[in-house]
């Protein structure tokens, strides 16, 4: 693929959720840009030529290709079905092949696993019987999800013990079944690659949960040899025996007996990279343009530890308090969030190191690290 660079064309597929800060970041980066979109009145930043429309009407997809000179998407919910009726279809750096894997959850388990990545005991379920036998090999606790992701069930259900299964009926579809971990941190690392399949791994970040929705996302100059270490080895691995350019994610998690789990793959940005921006020299929506566009792909590092605290509307005022006493710290309010969870938005929090992060945040009882 050749470089794509200012004045050039640059088609996405509208995600809703993600695509206003893509649209802002291509425009400092000096892109034209075209947006498919079903939604226009949701586009609200000047200078950028909106087609509206359903990714699925090829005749409305094929106008996004013929006037773009690449096109991509950041969503894990597209289904591209009609791409084979596309002229130029090679216009999608970032392909279908991880997309396809990161839809269905016993695919996306049967990728790691075959590439011998721990990850917890899982099986297809696809009625009663299913379930009872299931369950019989890998044990309680455990949780049923849906096999394809867009199926929207945000927890799974979980049983914890055999009268919680008792009474329950799978309902018709497909579905995994796998272990329920006891997690004490989770982990996320973002990987990007470019058209020669060249990757490289960013910073590790950290989540802890203390409840459903209170969580906490950090960055840390310094982390674990070992951790840092193994995530790297995961990461690598994964990335090397894909089909994808553009950003990626992988999440795992440190049980309580201190093992570690690969959870899943995630395509695109994530919410959780918004503290890149805050506290090194790149946003996460730079990284995705310039593995897709064939820009050299840049080292990042961590200038300053940090945390965001995520909020919602319960303890929105509580972030509001703590900005008022903080003239360092920032506060984002993204109310288009609360469209698929009940986040409002977070609070980013600098320190010199985690101690003192932890001096800062823990007090609030709200938030832990």
């Amino acid at each position: 693929m050749n470089f794509i660079g200012p004045t050039n064309t640059v088609g996405i597929i509208d995600s809703e959720e993600t695509t206003l800060a893509l649209l802002q970041q291509a425009l400092t980066m000096g892109f034209k840009v075209v947006v498919l979109t079903q939604d226009p009145k949701s586009i609200t930043i000047p200078g950028i030529r909106i087609i509206q429309g359903d990714y699925q009407e090829v005749a409305k997809l094929q106008l996004l290709f013929d006037c773009s000179d690449i096109v991509v998407y950041d969503s894990e919910f597209l289904h591209l079905d009609h791409l084979d009726q596309i002229t130029d279809r090679h216009k999608l750096v970032q392909g279908t092949e991880m997309l396809e894997l990161v839809q269905d959850r016993y695919l996306e388990k049967s990728f790691l696993n075959d590439h011998n990545l721990n990850i917890v005991p899982y099986a297809a379920v696809i009625d009663d019987a299913d379930l009872a036998k299931t369950v019989e090999e890998i044990g309680f606790p455990c949780i049923l999800k849906p096999i394809q992701k867009s199926v929207h069930s945000l927890d799974g259900v979980i049983f914890q013990d055999a009268a919680e299964l008792e009474n329950y009926h799978v309902p018709h579809g497909s579905f995994v079944l796998e272990s329920y971990l006891d997690i004490k941190q989770e982990q996320i690392v973002l990987i990007n690659k470019d058209d020669r399949q060249k990757n490289v791994t960013y910073p590790i970040i950290r989540l802890n949960c203390q409840d459903r929705w209170s969580h906490t996302i950090s960055l840390y100059q310094q982390n674990e040899a070992w951790l840092t270490s193994e995530i790297e080895e995961i990461a690598q691995t994964i990335a090397q025996n894909i089909d994808y350019q553009g950003l990626f994610a992988v999440k795992l998690c440190i049980t309580t007996t201190d093992m570690l789990y690969v959870q899943r793959i995630y395509l695109g940005t994530m919410f959780e990279a918004n503290i890149y921006q805050a506290v090194t020299n790149y946003s996460q929506e730079e990284l995705f343009w310039r593995s897709v566009c064939n820009w050299p792909l840049p080292q990042v590092s961590v200038h300053q530890d940090a945390c965001n605290l995520v909020f919602t509307k319960a303890n929105l005022t509580r972030a509001i308090d703590l900005i008022t006493q903080h003239p360092q710290w920032q506060l984002q309010y993204c109310p288009n969030l609360a469209q698929l969870n009940p986040y409002l938005g977070y609070l980013t929090v600098f320190g010199q190191d985690q101690t003192q992060l932890q001096h800062y945040i823990n007090p609030t009882q709200i938030w832990q690290i």
